[in-house]
């Protein structure tokens, strides 16, 4: 009877890491854009609605950026041209207690079965930026307070004698305008380099990821002020010379360098334009 309820016991754990994961309900449809509202994605795990994902007026391509949690969308995932022009909506149960790397792996097996996707993936060294120490050493002032990210969002948007958004008091994180016109000021506390890195790979000029290569492992508060222009260009009126390079090295005493790295990239070898019926 023992060795019965072992067979047993192991054939249902053999079940369980086999088993596809997947959403406990999940509707994928053409996007109707006079269906009213805004575009773009919320909720899963790691988000005030991790229970509930949803998705609207979005490309195939930004779905499976999430899905495969890519840092460079445009890079590490490719396809037939429909995946960027062809638009979806997406609303998906998530089962509670859903682990983010589990989420990903239900949005990969949704969008492959509902797609009917054929997928292969490869790795390639892609141009990075190294983020590095400058020459005369760091300009950043180590965070004192022990402050943890509060439940939920601010409630309200706070600005600072210039006009420009600043944290609420008591409040880690990252904060960022862009504008009026190319102007662009950051406000962060108690962030690492490694998130700083991760935000400066979506506004510079190259549009490369920055890979942190400091060596800093403290949480720090600082600011940045910059024009978001490419090198050489003329500066706008009113507004600072520096652009995002020249103001990390001058401002927070670090720089940006040539690099290489590695990436996964996620090749769709064909596709349904048309999902499936839910």
């Amino acid at each position: 009877m023992l060795a019965i309820l072992i067979g047993v016991a192991a054939a249902l754990n053999t079940f369980a890491q086999t088993s596809t994961p997947s959403f406990e309900v999940a509707s994928v449809r053409p996007f109707n854009p006079q269906g009213g509202g805004g575009t773009g994605t919320d909720g899963g795990p790691g988000t005030r609605d991790p229970e509930r994902y949803t998705g609207r007026g979005m490309p195939l391509r930004l779905y499976l950026c999430v899905a495969f949690a890519t840092a460079m969308c445009r890079e590490q995932v490719s396809g037939p041209g429909w995946i960027d022009t062809e638009k979806y909506d997406i609303t998906a149960k998530v089962p509670p207690g859903t682990s983010k790397e589990q989420f990903q792996k239900m949005l990969q097996n949704l969008l492959a079965e509902r797609f009917r996707l054929a997928i292969h993936r490869e790795t390639k060294t892609l141009p990075v930026f190294d983020l590095v120490i400058a020459k005369n050493g760091p300009r950043l002032r180590e965070s004192t307070d022990a402050l943890a990210p509060p439940a939920g969002p601010p409630a309200g948007v706070e600005h600072d004698a210039n006009g420009f958004p600043v944290l609420p008091p008591g409040r880690r994180g990252f904060v960022a305008s862009f504008g009026p016109g190319p102007l662009s000021h950051w406000t962060a506390r108690q962030q690492t380099m490694t998130e700083l890195a991760r935000s400066l790979g979506q506004p510079n000029a190259a549009g490369r990821q920055v890979i942190d290569k400091t060596g800093l492992t403290g949480k720090y508060d600082f600011t940045l002020m910059y024009e978001m222009r490419f090198p050489g260009a003329p500066a706008a009126d009113d507004a600072p010379a520096l652009i995002l390079e020249d103001a990390l090295e001058q401002q927070l005493g670090l720089k940006l360098v040539n690099g290489r790295a590695s990436f996964d990239l996620v090749i769709i070898d064909r596709g349904e334009k048309a999902p499936t019926e839910n």
